[in-house]
């Protein structure tokens, strides 16, 4: 494992001497950033989600409500 951190940092540090923690902080900054306006867009879409639903349960309650009320009907025709 150390082995292995001494290769990444090799590799970020390209021959520098000095650690950049400066570079690093704004990258930090960034994604964090990225991921809280991800993270806001991801709430809001839960919500439309939510309510969705809640319409799709309300048609499928509906229609179900207006299948009951149509086969009485068709069960009296059907005896005419």
């Amino acid at each position: 494992m150390l082995t292995a951190a001494k290769d990444y940092l090799k590799g970020v540090m390209n021959g520098k001497t000095t650690i950049p923690t400066k570079t690093w902080k704004t990258e930090y900054a960034k994604l964090t950033a990225e991921r809280k306006a991800l993270n806001q867009q991801y709430v809001a879409l839960k919500e439309e989600v939510k309510e969705a639903e809640k319409i799709r349960k309300s048609v499928y309650s509906i229609l179900r409500q207006e299948q009951r009320e149509q086969q009485p009907h068709r069960k009296q025709d059907m005896e005419r």
